[in-house]
Protein backbone atom coordinates (compact mmCIF):
# COMPACT_ATOMS: atom_id res chain seq x y z
CA UNK A 1 0.00 0.00 0.00
CA UNK A 2 3.02 2.11 1.15
CA UNK A 3 4.30 1.84 -2.44
CA UNK A 4 1.16 2.66 -4.23
CA UNK A 5 0.95 6.07 -2.11
CA UNK A 6 4.72 6.75 -3.00
CA UNK A 7 4.23 5.46 -7.03
CA UNK A 8 0.87 7.47 -7.51
CA UNK A 9 1.60 10.73 -5.09
CA UNK A 10 0.75 13.44 -7.65
CA UNK A 11 -2.92 11.53 -9.10
CA UNK A 12 -3.91 11.48 -5.15
CA UNK A 13 -3.22 15.29 -4.74
CA UNK A 14 -4.88 16.20 -8.13
CA UNK A 15 -7.73 13.47 -6.91
CA UNK A 16 -8.14 15.59 -3.55
CA UNK A 17 -7.59 18.73 -5.45
CA UNK A 18 -10.66 18.20 -7.50
CA UNK A 19 -12.59 17.35 -4.26
CA UNK A 20 -12.18 20.74 -2.78
CA UNK A 21 -12.61 22.22 -6.24
CA UNK A 22 -16.14 20.64 -6.30
CA UNK A 23 -17.23 21.05 -2.82
CA UNK A 24 -15.89 25.15 -3.43
CA UNK A 25 -17.87 25.16 -6.59
CA UNK A 26 -20.66 24.45 -4.75
CA UNK A 27 -20.54 26.55 -2.10
CA UNK A 28 -20.31 29.06 -4.44
CA UNK A 29 -23.26 27.91 -6.27
CA UNK A 30 -25.07 28.06 -3.39
CA UNK A 31 -23.80 30.87 -1.90
CA UNK A 32 -27.29 32.75 -2.17
CA UNK A 33 -28.96 29.90 -0.43
CA UNK A 34 -26.98 29.90 2.77
CA UNK A 35 -26.45 33.59 2.86
CA UNK A 36 -30.53 33.88 2.94
CA UNK A 37 -30.85 30.50 5.17
CA UNK A 38 -28.36 32.46 8.07
CA UNK A 39 -30.93 35.07 7.72
CA UNK A 40 -33.83 33.08 8.18
CA UNK A 41 -31.93 31.62 11.55
CA UNK A 42 -33.64 33.42 14.53
CA UNK A 43 -31.41 34.17 17.31
CA UNK A 44 -33.30 31.30 19.78
CA UNK A 45 -31.64 28.89 17.82
CA UNK A 46 -28.45 30.54 17.85
CA UNK A 47 -28.27 29.74 21.42
CA UNK A 48 -28.07 26.12 20.66
CA UNK A 49 -24.20 25.66 20.27
CA UNK A 50 -22.24 27.63 22.21
CA UNK A 51 -19.73 29.68 19.55
CA UNK A 52 -17.22 30.06 22.57
CA UNK A 53 -16.27 26.69 23.01
CA UNK A 54 -12.50 25.19 22.56
CA UNK A 55 -14.13 21.84 20.70
CA UNK A 56 -15.98 23.95 18.04
CA UNK A 57 -13.03 26.04 17.29
CA UNK A 58 -10.59 22.53 17.44
CA UNK A 59 -13.62 21.45 14.49
CA UNK A 60 -13.67 24.14 12.72
CA UNK A 61 -8.96 24.47 12.31
CA UNK A 62 -9.52 20.75 11.31
CA UNK A 63 -12.13 20.86 8.71
CA UNK A 64 -9.68 24.15 7.32
CA UNK A 65 -6.90 21.89 7.54
CA UNK A 66 -8.81 19.55 5.21
CA UNK A 67 -10.22 22.00 3.20
CA UNK A 68 -7.53 24.62 2.38
CA UNK A 69 -4.56 24.75 4.76
CA UNK A 70 -3.14 21.11 3.34
CA UNK A 71 -3.59 22.69 -0.12
CA UNK A 72 -1.68 25.55 0.50
CA UNK A 73 1.40 22.95 2.03
CA UNK A 74 1.47 20.89 -0.96
CA UNK A 75 1.87 23.67 -3.34
CA UNK A 76 4.51 25.12 -1.55
CA UNK A 77 6.44 22.48 -0.97
CA UNK A 78 6.11 20.88 -4.75
CA UNK A 79 6.85 24.09 -6.29
CA UNK A 80 9.32 25.29 -4.51
CA UNK A 81 8.36 28.94 -5.75
CA UNK A 82 8.62 32.20 -3.48
CA UNK A 83 5.04 33.73 -4.93
CA UNK A 84 3.36 30.52 -4.17
CA UNK A 85 4.57 30.60 -0.79
CA UNK A 86 3.68 34.12 -0.07
CA UNK A 87 0.11 33.80 -1.84
CA UNK A 88 -0.37 30.74 0.46
CA UNK A 89 0.59 33.00 3.71
CA UNK A 90 -1.76 35.48 2.91
CA UNK A 91 -4.52 33.21 2.06
CA UNK A 92 -3.49 31.28 5.46
CA UNK A 93 -3.65 34.83 7.47
CA UNK A 94 -7.30 35.36 5.74
CA UNK A 95 -9.18 31.72 6.30
CA UNK A 96 -7.14 31.62 9.79
CA UNK A 97 -9.00 35.48 10.82
CA UNK A 98 -12.02 33.90 9.76
CA UNK A 99 -11.87 30.88 11.36
CA UNK A 100 -11.15 32.76 15.02
CA UNK A 101 -13.35 35.74 14.36
CA UNK A 102 -15.99 34.48 12.31
CA UNK A 103 -17.34 32.40 14.63
CA UNK A 104 -20.94 33.71 15.68
CA UNK A 105 -24.44 33.80 13.65
CA UNK A 106 -24.77 37.44 13.57
CA UNK A 107 -20.56 37.84 12.36
CA UNK A 108 -21.63 35.18 9.36
CA UNK A 109 -24.25 37.03 8.64
CA UNK A 110 -22.22 40.24 8.09
CA UNK A 111 -18.94 38.70 6.45
CA UNK A 112 -18.14 38.02 2.82
CA UNK A 113 -15.08 36.63 3.96
CA UNK A 114 -15.66 33.10 3.62
CA UNK A 115 -17.20 33.64 -0.43
CA UNK A 116 -13.79 35.69 -1.83
CA UNK A 117 -11.92 33.15 0.01
CA UNK A 118 -13.63 30.00 -1.54
CA UNK A 119 -13.14 32.35 -4.97
CA UNK A 120 -9.74 32.27 -4.15
CA UNK A 121 -9.20 28.66 -3.18
CA UNK A 122 -10.94 27.76 -6.43
CA UNK A 123 -8.50 29.89 -8.55
CA UNK A 124 -5.62 28.68 -6.60
CA UNK A 125 -6.32 24.91 -6.84
CA UNK A 126 -6.76 25.23 -10.59
CA UNK A 127 -3.68 27.13 -11.07
CA UNK A 128 -1.91 24.11 -9.05
CA UNK A 129 -3.94 21.54 -10.70
CA UNK A 130 -2.80 23.42 -14.11
CA UNK A 131 1.01 23.09 -12.71
CA UNK A 132 0.76 19.29 -11.60
CA UNK A 133 -0.84 18.61 -15.03
CA UNK A 134 1.65 20.41 -17.13
CA UNK A 135 5.15 19.13 -14.98
CA UNK A 136 4.22 16.02 -13.53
Amino acid sequence: MEDYIRNNQEMLIIIYCFIILWLNIGYLREYKKIKKGLDEIASADELEINPYSVSLDIMVLIFNFFRRWLIYILAVTMTGNPVVLIISLILFIFSLYDCLFNYTLERLRKSNLLMYLAVADTIYIGVFVSYLFIWY
